[in-house]
């Protein structure tokens, strides 16, 4: 499997798996379905991911901040 980047660069999909975060309460947020690319200098967590498990993203003054659309 791999992945093409807005530049058109193609980067192959060596793993695929699940991460989790813990927000500022503690709660935890799992992502699954995540794809390990080795050559990808920096790590990238999909707007739309996120947005499929009941999150709204806000960015603003350079921060994200992610707020559940049940609990706010």
């Amino acid at each position: 499997m791999h992945i093409e980047m807005g530049d058109d660069g193609k980067y192959n999909v060596t793993g695929l798996g699940m991460i989790t975060f813990l927000s500022e309460n503690m709660v935890p947020l799992t992502l699954k379905n995540v794809m390990y690319v080795p050559e990808l200098g920096k790590n990238l967590s999909f707007v739309s991911m996120l947005e499929d498990i009941v999150y709204d993203v806000i960015f603003s003054k350079g921060n994200v901040f992610l707020r559940h659309i049940d609990t706010g």
